[in-house]
């Protein structure tokens, strides 16, 4: 059995609006009783700083009957990465037209200079012509960069309503990315 990650991530933060973000986001969570702290980790069964809360199937509907078993912790990460598909990785689609906007090798060229150098690029989208920047392309099961992340370790869909209201204390640009590994 496979691995995976829902990613929240905030693409559009500093990396110190980001850490005092994190700060925000984790008392957020905790308040709602989405998260309560991990007093039992584990390197290996539960390596996450907290775990499912009693509200968690507010963020996830199906959380209390999935959760709660192995590595489904969730980390707030206040760290500038790379949050990639990996094995589900699809490209992503242009934000006008719906089609794939670019194809993989042009998509991972992207990755470094908006990694290191904090230049998120512009793709020309293949199959309409109209340019977007790289953050703004569509899809869960592509990779997006940022400083400020929520990672939920092997929880079942989050609800799209919890998804807007923690996108929302995270940050303007806020998106997802589901990891597979």
């Amino acid at each position: 059995m496979s691995k995976h990650a829902i990613k929240l991530v905030e693409i559009s933060l500093t990396a110190d609006e980001a850490r005092s973000r994190a700060v925000a986001v984790t008392s957020w969570l905790l308040d709602r009783g989405v998260i309560v702290p991990n007093d039992a980790r584990d390197e290996v069964m539960a390596p996450s700083e907290f775990h499912a809360g009693p509200r968690c199937s507010w963020a996830a509907p199906e959380a209390e009957r999935w959760v709660g078993g192995g590595d489904t912790g969730v980390d707030v990460v206040a760290e500038r990465i790379v949050h990639h598909a990996v094995g589900n990785y699809e490209e992503p689609s242009c934000p006008f037209c719906s089609l794939p906007a670019i194809g993989f090798d042009e998509h991972h060229a992207l990755v470094e200079p908006w990694l290191q150098d904090r230049a998120e690029g512009s793709v020309r989208c293949v199959a309409c012509g109209r340019t977007s920047l790289v953050g703004d392309l569509v899809g869960d099961w592509s990779f997006h960069i940022g400083d400020l992340a929520v990672v939920f370790h092997s929880w079942p869909p989050l609800a799209g309503e919890f998804v807007v209201d923690l996108g929302a204390v995270m940050g303007p640009r806020t998106r997802m990315v589901v990891e597979r590994i």
